[in-house]
């Protein structure tokens, strides 16, 4: 028998609430990230985890934003740790408990990144491992998710049991590659190279069948070109250059490898689930392109940039969604 605190905490937080709960934190959590970083607010506290010293910081918006960010995240850790003790503690949820200690390791870890971003003073690398960290959480947490309200039956699990089945290893690629796009994207973004390109599809307004929008006013902004000495010409001559368009390389082979995926493995699937994961990968890598084409044009407006992330992240999670369906729906697959 339960003891009593166990089944109260049982009733009224339930397991699939709680994980639900998490997803929908992590979700804006990653965005908020490149909205803090985008802002210049990422050592507005130079310090971790105090904030100039002190439990309260002094007044500010980009310190408000960091604070912000902070508090939103250790709030997520406080409820990673009460799934992971409920997974442990009540039978019924047994069968949860390893994901869940590693949705808590990772969330311990990305509370490091988060620390090392501050006392490294936003080395890229870590920046990048702290964005991929979050896209693996929110990842990890659908997953489970998907698992607490489906919970199939014993009859069920033995018809499916778990394991990377063929469509499973398939979406697994899918993920991985998806990975590989947004540690590209990642490192661009942390180091800044998205400013030094405003053209598209080459660098600068001066490349080969390129185009920009320099001279463009939008309200009392005028777009300019990047300067003439850090401009290269049918090559990027410079790193940050380079570094942008590699990431361009990779998303756009990536995407249509994706899609062409998604097309193949997942839309013509006879499971209505896998089906709408497939058409919503395959709507989503065009209207990801579509906002990195105007987050170049537009000089990485704040709003545009975040959308960027954002669609990154959500992509991640329908990815992560037909995973868990591939492994453990009960009709062979």
């Amino acid at each position: 028998m339960q003891p009593f605190y166990i089944n109260f905490v049982d009733r009224v937080f339930c397991m699939k609430w709680l994980v639900l709960a998490a997803v929908v934190m992590t979700w804006p959590l990653i965005s908020f990230g490149a909205l803090v970083r985008l802002h210049g607010a990422g050592l507005s506290c130079p310090d971790w985890p105090l904030r100039y010293g002190r439990l309260i910081p002094p007044p500010g918006f980009e310190i408000a934003m960091e604070v912000g960010h902070r508090f939103w995240a250790v709030m997520l850790g406080i409820l990673i740790v009460w799934m992971t003790i409920l997974a442990y503690r009540v039978k019924e949820y047994r069968p949860y408990r390893h994901l869940s200690l590693v949705c808590l390791i990772l969330v311990v870890f990305q509370g490091i990144l988060g620390g090392l971003t501050v006392t490294m003073t936003l080395w890229p690398p870590v920046v990048t491992g702290h964005l991929i960290g979050g896209n693996l959480l929110f990842g990890l947490l659908v997953y489970l998710g998907w698992l607490t309200f489906y919970r199939p039956t014993a009859a069920e699990r033995e018809l499916s049991p778990f394991g990377f089945s063929p469509l499973g290893k398939r979406i697994g690629i899918m993920a991985a590659l998806l990975l590989m796009i947004m540690v590209s994207g990642g490192y661009s973004s942390s180091t800044y190279s998205g400013y030094t390109c405003e053209a598209f599809p080459g660098c600068h307004e001066g490349a080969t069948a390129s185009f920009g929008m320099s001279g463009a006013v939008f309200g009392e902004t005028k777009l300019t070109a990047a300067p003439l000495d850090l401009q290269g010409r049918f090559l990027p001559v410079y790193m940050n250059e380079w570094i942008h368009m590699i990431h361009r390389l990779i998303a756009m082979t990536g995407g249509t490898a994706l899609m062409l995926m998604a097309w193949r493995w997942l839309v013509r699937q006879p499971l209505p689930a896998l089906r709408k994961s497939g058409w919503w990968v395959m709507i989503l890598i065009p209207l990801e392109v579509l906002v990195g084409i105007a987050n170049a044009l537009l000089r990485v407006p704040i709003p545009v940039s975040v959308l960027h992330t954002a669609i990154t992240a959500t992509l991640f999670g329908i990815v992560s969604y037909a995973l868990v369906q591939a492994l453990h729906m009960p009709s062979p697959l």
